[in-house]
């Protein structure tokens, strides 16, 4: 890609990872698509943003630990230094997981007084795992989120449109994919 970003902001589903069988729409059987791996290694910091209000994520309510347990294998295949995940209807649930120095750290940030005003917006196109993913970042990471060194990369208009609101570019999926 052109493009070279310190930080890269993922999307997971469609965009790190897909289905086997393109006609399962369910998150078993998972694989990493092409050019995943050779995009994150040009990037320093890899972190992922995963849930969006679709009418499939909002008809129900998905298992967190479920969740955090296949995100920590993704990680442990992928330079992914930090997730935030949306697994609630409604977007009312935000979970962190962090990966430092061998050790994951799990934080539900929703508990967190400073994160509910995003309560009810944590799933995309909406910006509250943005800004818990920018705080985490820069709390755990030293890495300030900005325009000049983070890009978005998703597949959706919720990724897009996030991504815009909260003022970082946006490049589709389809062009890591399609290398």
């Amino acid at each position: 890609m052109k493009y070279k970003a310190k930080i890269i902001l993922w999307d997971n589903d469609g965009t790190i990872t897909a289905s086997k069988n393109p006609n399962d729409r369910t998150s078993r059987a998972k694989i990493i698509l092409p050019g995943i791996k050779e995009e994150m290694s040009n990037a320093q910091f890899n972190f992922v943003i995963s849930g969006f209000k679709s009418q499939e994520s909002e008809s129900q309510n998905f298992d967190p630990e479920e969740i955090t347990t296949k995100f920590i294998d993704l990680m442990s295949k992928l330079p992914i230094n930090a997730v935030a995940f949306s697994p609630i209807i409604g977007g009312t649930a935000c979970y962190l997981i962090i990966k430092k120095n061998h050790q994951i750290i799990i934080k539900k940030a929703h508990e967190n007084p400073n994160y509910h005003q995003y309560i009810g917006k944590f799933k995309k196109p909406d910006i509250g795992m943005f800004v818990v993913m920018k705080d985490a970042a820069l709390e755990e990471f030293g890495q300030i989120i900005e325009k000049q060194n983070t890009i978005m990369i998703g597949d959706t208009w919720h990724d897009e449109v996030a991504a815009k609101t909260f003022g970082i570019p946006f490049i589709n999926a389809e062009i890591i994919h399609s290398k």
